[in-house]
Formats: C-alpha cells, structure tokens, sequence
C-alpha cells in the first residue's frame, strides 16, 4: 500500500510537471503567436514602406533619365547639323556617344576677318554639369573668335569667364586652329587637348601639333594659365585630324587602350582616302581593337582638308601677296552680309559716305548677275567674292561658274530701244562708279577697283 501511495506521488508529481510543462509551452506559444503577429504587421508596414520608397525611386530615376534625354538633347543641339561651307576648305565630322552626356563639341566658325576658326574641346565628367559648362563654353568661345583671330588670346578670355563662373573642379581641355585661306597657314593653341595629327598626302607622313598650355576653367589656373600661339604652314591636300581622347582611351577586352600609336599608324595607312571615308575606317580600326568592350568616354572626330589656294587665286585678278579677303555666296539674301563686311573695311578706311553709297550698288549687281546669270539661280553653285580694301584703293572681284559671257558686245542701255530691258545695266553702272572694271576671258569674273578719291 505504501508503495503504491509513493507511486501515486511520483505520478501526481510528473502529471504536474508536464501540466508545468504545458503552460510554458502554452505561454511561449501565445507569446510566440503575438511576437509573429507583430512581426507580420512590421513585415506589412516595412513591405508598404519599400513600396513606397521603390516608387519614389523610380519616380526619381524616370525624372532622372528624363533630365538626362534633355540634357543629351542640349548636347546634341549644340553640335553644328552641317558645318559651313568655307573657301578652300572641306570637313567632315562623326561624334560617338558613350551612352551618356559628355562634354564633347565640335565647331568651324568663319570669323569676321574671313579666316577659318576650327575648335574642339572636352569638358571633364559627364552628365549635366558637363552639358552645362559645354552650353556655356561654346557661347563665350563664338563670342571671343568674333573678337580675335588670335587662339591663344581666345583662350585667354574664355579661361578668364569660365573662372569666374565655375566654382566646381571640373574644367576643359580645347584646340583651336585659324586658317588663312589663302596663305594656307594655321595659326593654332592648345589647352591642354590631345594634338591634332597632320597627313602630308606627298609624303604619306604624319606630324603632331603639340604645343604648351594649361586646361581652361578651373579656378586655381585664373592668374596663372598662359597659352601660346604657333603657326603651321600647310600644303594643298593635308589632312588634319582633331578629336577627343575618347578615342585613345576605348579599351580591348584585356584592359589595353587603343592609344595614340594605333591612332596614328591607321591614320597613315587611310589618310590617302576622302576625308568622310577616312572618319569611317578611323572608328571601325577603333571598334575592332575594342572588339565590343563599352567605350569608358564619348568621341569626337573633326578631319578637314585644305585645298590649293595658287589655284583658287589664278583667275581672281589677285596676287597670294594681295592677301585678299575671301567669301563664299550662292543666294541673293546673303548679299546684305556681304555688303556690310566689305563697306564696314570702306568706312575703316576713310572713304566717304558717297562713294560707300556707289560701292554698295556695284557690290549689288556683280554678285547679282553672278548668281542669277552666271550660276542660272542654283543654288548647288556658288560665287567666289575676292575683295582688298586699303587707304588707296579699294579692289572686288567676283567669280561665278557659268560659261561667260562676252563683256565687249553689251547692249548700251541708254540707247531708245534698249532703255525698257534689263541687260547692260549692270555693267553700266560699274562702269560709272568704278575707276577700273576687267573681265577675265572666259567672262564669268569682273573686277572692279576704286581709287580713294577717285571719280
């Protein structure tokens, strides 16, 4: 009987520690029950707040991209659609993105001295700070080339604003070269760009124009950047390449850069091409180094070729030593400009209202009757305007590319029965208010000079 009381004990004491055991693992299920619950409540407010968040960060990054795309467009904007037609010059230019905004622009301005400015800069970084100092750089670059044909003094003044308009570390490097046309010599600075390379077609030879100077923009360089100018004289059918080290810095697929000496070995083994098929084999000899590798910067190439000015100059009636002044015109709405350029040098010069006045007219009716006799109205052709105004005499002379016509059987346009048509007219008048008219054989160029103080 006692033994069966301890056992009874013993199970009344298990009972109890499993009835003990129950409610632990009752109360830590409830508790576990409530923590889950509040952990799922968390779990729905932290999954409704990654929502929200990932929505707002799409926003932010659609708003992004937008801001990029209007940025790009900026860029792209600023690229020259075409780029001028300039005497005895041609250009062809590519630019290759990166996927993203750089700071690459490209421009050929033809300067009020009628010489051909060629810039090319890079901006550091990318995105819309780059796009930014590139709007901002490209306005006072137009700016300080309409007031010098000096680069190193453009650069000097460009350098100045930028300073004081940047307050960031970036900055830009930049080439610019002023063409003569007609000496065929470049005037040329560099800030801190990659050379440009020369392709002498005689030789089949490749010379770098290197020179010193300092990057333009940075506000440390603002009272000690310095450029220098230096000329390069160049032969009829070189080729210049200007471009961004984009170029050079595209990598294979092992890290190696594309680097200068292949630029320059295939810009050799092309540079006999015409310029727009040369650009052409440029990228595709830089696309087959990469072999698909992401290009780490955009590009830009700018190739121009000069031509032989002795033979734009042969039926001009000047002289290389004249040293004219060369323009370019294929429409009658660009006579104004042509007019106020060659009487602005009159004025200079101190020649009179009244002669200024007889010098318009006869500037009217050479390139007239250039384009709509000569070149029959098309615009495809173009009038070459040779022109040379000094203290004694002031010389134009304007070449169209019709057949000619014969100058010494015009009809006199004072005579009855031809006062009612428009042939003679012209020439009559500059006849009258030129000292000196000239025809060359062909017919299809007049000259004419006035004296200072002449009739």
């Amino acid at each position: 009987m006692t033994l069966n009381k301890d056992r009874l004990q013993t199970y009344k004491q298990r009972i109890y520690s499993l009835l003990s055991s129950c409610k632990r693992y009752r109360d830590n299920y409830t508790a576990l029950l409530e923590k889950s619950k509040k952990t799922e409540k968390l779990l729905e407010e932290r999954s409704r707040s990654v929502t929200e968040l990932t929505y707002k960060l799409g926003r932010i990054h659609s708003e992004l991209d937008d801001e990029m795309e209007t940025a790009k467009r900026i860029q792209e904007g600023l690229m020259p659609k075409e780029l001028p037609e300039a005497v005895n010059l041609r250009a062809t230019a590519i630019y290759i993105p990166a996927g993203k905004v750089g700071g690459d622009l490209y421009d050929i301005i033809i300067t009020p001295r009628q010489k051909i400015a060629i810039l090319i800069f890079d901006v550091s970084g990318h995105g819309i700070p780059a796009a930014l100092i590139t709007a901002m750089a490209k306005m006072l670059f137009a700016n300080a080339i309409e007031k010098s044909d000096s680069p190193a003094e453009v650069f000097r003044e460009v350098n100045k604003q930028l300073c004081n308009f940047i307050k960031t570390e970036q900055y830009l490097t930049a080439f610019l070269g002023v063409i003569d046309p007609v000496k065929n010599m470049m005037t040329y600075s560099r800030a801190g760009h990659v050379p440009p390379l020369v392709f002498n077609t005689q030789t089949s030879s490749v010379t770098k124009l290197d020179s010193k100077g300092f990057f333009i923009g940075h506000s440390a360089l603002l009272n000690i950047a310095e450029y220098w100018n230096n000329d390069v004289q160049l032969a009829p059918d070189d080729k210049i390449l200007f471009y961004t080290d984009g170029l050079t810095e595209g990598c294979s697929e092992d890290g190696k850069l594309y680097g200068a000496e292949r630029l320059r070995d295939a810009f050799i083994r092309n540079g006999s091409n015409d310029i727009k098929i040369l650009l052409d084999k440029l990228v595709e000899d830089q696309e087959s180094f990469r072999q698909g590798t992401p290009l780490r910067d955009d590009f830009t190439l700018l190739c121009v070729e000069i031509q032989d000015s002795t033979y734009l100059l042969t039926d001009s009636g000047f002289t290389r030593e004249d040293e004219p002044n060369i323009l370019l015109v294929s429409s009658l709405s660009e006579i104004e400009k042509i007019c106020s350029i060659i009487l602005r040098e009159l004025d200079k010069c101190g020649y009179g209202d009244k002669t200024i006045k007889q010098y318009k007219i006869c500037i009217f009716e050479m390139i007239t009757n250039a384009i709509l006799h000569g070149n029959n109205n098309d615009p495809s052709k173009k009038a070459v305007v040779f022109y040379k105004v000094t203290p004694i005499s002031a010389s134009m002379s304007v070449i169209d590319e019709g057949d000619g016509f014969d100058y010494n059987n015009l009809p006199d346009p004072l005579s009855p029965e031809n006062r009612m048509k428009d042939h003679g007219r012209g020439v009559f008048l500059m006849r009258h208010y030129f000292d000196e008219v000239l025809f060359n054989t062909k017919g299809n160029r007049i000259l004419g000079r006035k004296y200072h103080g002449g009739k």
